[in-house]
């Protein structure tokens, strides 16, 4: 799932939500932040994320949008994936992924 709105945008936490249901459910799911979304990576920003994290679920940042807002790596929460879109690409490419953008 690959989520590019922060907090502002309508609707997002239904996204997260879905996340959650599908981590609990024991999918494997990764979620990637980028744009405005990397600033949901840091604690305390979205309660979604907390639980998403607990079910086992992989959250994952981008590490250009991190430094295109001059977000620092080292605060973010715990177990966040800085990445890049090589990485995200062979994510989206792999043929057992269902793919989400939000």
């Amino acid at each position: 799932m690959i989520e590019s709105q922060g907090h502002c945008a309508p609707q997002e936490a239904g996204f997260r939500r879905d996340a959650v249901a599908q981590a609990r459910a024991g999918r494997p799911v990764v979620m990637f932040l980028v744009q405005d979304a990397v600033a949901l990576a840091f604690p305390g920003s979205d309660a979604e994320l907390d639980v998403f994290q607990e079910a086992g679920g992989l959250l994952a940042a981008d590490g250009f949008s991190l430094t295109q807002r001059g977000l620092e790596q080292n605060t973010l929460r715990d177990g966040v994936k800085v990445t890049g879109m090589d990485e995200v690409a062979s994510w989206v490419l792999d043929p057992d992924a269902n793919v989400v953008w939000h």
